[in-house]
């Protein structure tokens, strides 16, 4: 008898989910595992649902409104007419945004503070809070507990439920950061007895689940776990110097995408741990884009049309928004140099790149991060650049993962799940998968993309020649000697010669240095931060005057060079006389930039 009635009451929310989504615009069906935390939650169970990063975790609660008020009738089913879900969650962006979301859906949401007489009076249906709010505030904790609203309450959400323990819980040096997450258990001593709780989260690591059930007091709780593992995302982890100049070498492929596309730049994330490193990398940028920084080099230079962005807790809100309107397909930034704070509740569905500038300090966050790239399901990449200075005081976890010489997806994500796997062929899955890829008979074709290949992910070429200091010291005197050529040719004035000639010192050193590997203009383009073929070319024209071991290459400009004397006045055209003279305008080397 007890198993009809089951049954009977299944039957009945299928038919309610059914005629909801009927209802709704552009949401046919629930994905398998929303369904089935939806379910589960409307009978009453409490649920652990772990799903990735874009899965659709905020619709499981905000349909719970809607069936409800289909089974307000139904004899099997205690329905209830004015149902009130309480979500707790962690920011308030995020609040925001799902009120938003939930409109849209036709759902009654507010946040409190925000619309206080709906919420006391029992009509808004999603009422979002902060842990703090819930449980510090006396008025909101005498609502929880008032007659009307034990009746009317037929669930509690805890959203980003991972941070019940990592914001929740100190150690033994530090306090916890908001103490409030780890005391959210109390919630359930406040509402009717049995009421439910779903906790939704995209990164909580195996080990940590019964955390957050503990603190939860979720008891036989049903967890829903789907496999964060994204096939689309091949994983990258290349080291990089230990040297602030040295390092951002690495991040030289998107200067020259950026340089090449402009507004066709793919959407990429590049996350840093600090404020500060935002800054060094976002000057990095300009020194080597000058005003290609800007859609068509807007003389302006208006914000709004700068293709990279900063995005941390203290960027101003305008910033904020013209960076979250860009990814989500209104704006210009194609680039967003940024810290944890563009994390939860932000959905950029066509991220081609992730970036991490350093490994975040827990596997949690590594997931969250690389797993904002690819939720279009477009083939993306998604690439960590360390050294011995960033895993100080990471996780033994993320130790585990960057050092690993296996499979890099099944480092990360066996921390998450039993079974994770590599993807095939090796070259779409991974840097090591790819060195031992053989995905033909002669062995993988594919090269390294360019966020790996600018360091010996790929073998140096078979041939090296012995360089000499007296061969680098020419090397160089005749790169500087180029470089004067250009300055003497162009057109255009910038505040440094590096900027005026597309010719930096770095490019000039990166010769230097690789010069007894550099014998073609394929390795020369790859490995260098050269951004003109023209470059290339006379790089090699140089190898060949300087070492004579390679084929005399075509010249890469029509005249020969002549040093031109950079005092002489006569290069540029004197200002009218009602020209004002900006003297920094007339050097070379501004040292603004250094």
């Amino acid at each position: 008898m007890a198993d009809a009635e089951a049954d009977a009451r299944d039957s009945l929310i299928e038919q309610a989910i059914s005629a909801v989504l009927e209802e709704l615009d552009g949401i046919s069906e629930l994905k398998r595992e929303q369904n089935e935390a939806l379910k589960a939650f409307l009978t009453g169970k409490d649920i652990l649902a772990l799903l990735p990063t874009g899965f659709g975790k905020s619709l499981i609660y905000q349909l719970v409104p809607l069936v409800y008020k289909k089974l307000a009738d139904s004899s099997l089913f205690s329905g209830v007419a004015s149902p009130i879900v309480i979500v707790v969650s962690p920011l308030v962006a995020l609040m925001e945004d799902q009120v938003k979301e939930a409109s849209k859906l036709g759902v009654s949401a507010a946040q409190l503070g925000k619309d206080d007489k709906a919420i006391l009076d029992g009509k808004v249906e999603l009422v979002f809070g902060s842990p703090e709010s819930w449980l510090h505030n006396k008025k909101w904790r005498e609502m929880l507990a008032s007659s009307r609203c034990r009746d009317n309450i037929v669930g509690i959400v805890i959203d980003e439920a991972h941070t019940t323990y990592k914001w929740g819980e100190g150690s033994k040096t530090s306090e916890a950061f908001r103490k409030s997450f780890s005391q959210l258990g109390e919630l359930r001593s406040l509402v009717k007895e049995g009421t439910p709780v779903l906790a939704l989260t995209a990164s909580v690591d195996s080990k940590s689940r019964q955390r957050v059930l503990k603190l939860l007091n979720m008891q036989g709780a049903q967890t829903i776990l789907f496999s964060p593992n994204r096939e689309n995302i091949r994983m990258g982890v290349v080291k990089v110097p230990n040297d602030v100049c040295k390092q951002l070498v690495c991040l030289d492929w998107v200067a020259k995408m950026i340089k090449e596309k402009g507004v066709d730049t793919p959407y990429t994330i590049i996350y840093v741990r600090s404020i500060n490193a935002t800054g060094i990398v976002f000057h990095y940028f300009k020194h080597l884009l000058s005003d290609g920084m800007w859609v068509d080099r807007d003389p302006e230079q208006k914000a709004k049309n700068l293709l990279v962005g900063i995005y941390h807790k203290d960027t101003l809100p305008k910033y904020k928004e013209n960076v979250v309107s860009s990814f989500s397909g209104s704006g210009n930034c194609r680039v967003v140099i940024a810290t944890t704070a563009l994390g939860m509740g932000i959905n950029f569905p066509h991220v081609s790149n992730v970036i991490l500038l350093g490994p975040a300090m827990d596997a949690e966050t590594i997931l969250q991060q690389v797993g904002r790239a690819g939720r279009d399901g477009a083939q993306t990449e998604a690439v960590v650049y360390y050294h011995g200075g960033y895993m100080a005081k990471v996780d033994a976890a993320v130790k585990t993962f960057v050092n690993t010489t296996g499979c890099i997806r099944k480092a990360l994500y066996s921390i998450f799940e039993d079974t994770p796997v590599s993807v095939t062929p090796g070259h779409r899955c991974c840097t090591n998968c790819h060195k031992t890829c053989t995905c033909a008979a002669e062995g993988c074709t594919e090269q390294f993309p360019a966020s790996e290949s600018f360091q010996n992910t790929v073998k140096l070429p078979a041939r090296f020649r012995e360089v000499d200091p007296e061969d680098r010291i020419m090397v160089r005197e005749m790169m500087h000697e180029y470089r004067s050529f250009l300055l003497a040719n162009t057109t255009y004035l910038y505040d440094s010669s590096a900027a005026c000639a597309g010719f930096s010192d770095q490019l000039i050193d990166c010769v230097v240095d690789k010069c007894d590997h550099l014998f073609d203009i394929a390795y020369i383009k790859a490995h260098c931060p050269v951004f003109k073929d023209q470059h290339a070319k006379e790089i090699l024209r140089i190898m060949y005057e300087v070492f004579e071991d390679i084929d005399e290459p075509e010249p890469s400009v029509k005249e020969p060079i002549h040093v031109p004397d950079m005092t002489f006045a006569g290069y540029f055209d004197a200002p009218d006389d009602n020209y004002e003279v900006n003297s920094e305008l007339w050097m070379f080397d501004s040292e603004s930039e250094s």
